[in-house]
């Protein structure tokens, strides 16, 4: 094998890495930024109080472990590919679910319940991201480099939670 092919085949593992912590920042930037926001829009501006703000809070985080084994079972059957494709699919349509349920703030309970299933959706797909993104980084790295790349997808998710979710001024 030449040095050009092990440096294009290094490269083509370096943007597909890339790529995949890229997919991964995005669906945690979303959801650090809900997690800052949300609870002061489900109790000001749609009225519910603590155990519903912890409902849909929670909501997604069930959902994402629930589904975890579901995702792995994709990821294995059917291919990393194929899971973070379905992830990118399922966070698409939890985004448009916010939307929809922003749509409907004069029926707050619509509005929670339509928010409830695009949080529910957005678990779901950050399931099929992480799953997919780590089984896909540990086939292109190798055994040898397992760790890292899986410090890598880490380091993605935190940075993007901790970016997503500005802090918050609230009186005292």
């Amino acid at each position: 094998m030449s040095m050009t092919m092990l440096r294009r085949s290094a490269s083509s593992t370096d943007r597909s890495r890339l790529s995949l912590m890229t997919a991964v920042f995005a669906v945690f930037l979303v959801t650090g930024a809900a997690l800052s926001a949300l609870p002061l829009h489900i109790h000001d501006s749609l009225g519910f109080g603590p155990f519903i703000v912890g409902l849909a809070t929670g909501a997604q985080f069930a959902a994402s472990l629930l589904s975890r084994l579901w995702s792995g079972s994709v990821s294995d059957r059917h291919g990393p590919k194929r899971a973070v494709s379905a992830g990118l699919v399922m966070a698409t349509l939890a985004g448009l679910l916010y939307l929809l349920s922003l749509l409907a703030v004069r029926s707050p309970a619509l509005s929670v319940a339509v928010l409830l299933a695009g949080r529910a959706l957005l678990g779901g797909a950050e399931s099929f991201i992480m799953t997919g993104a780590q089984s896909w980084c540990l086939t292109l790295a190798g055994p040898g480099n397992a760790g890292k790349m899986i410090a890598w997808i880490g380091t993605a998710m935190f940075v993007a939670l901790a970016i997503g979710s500005p802090p918050r001024q609230f009186p005292l």
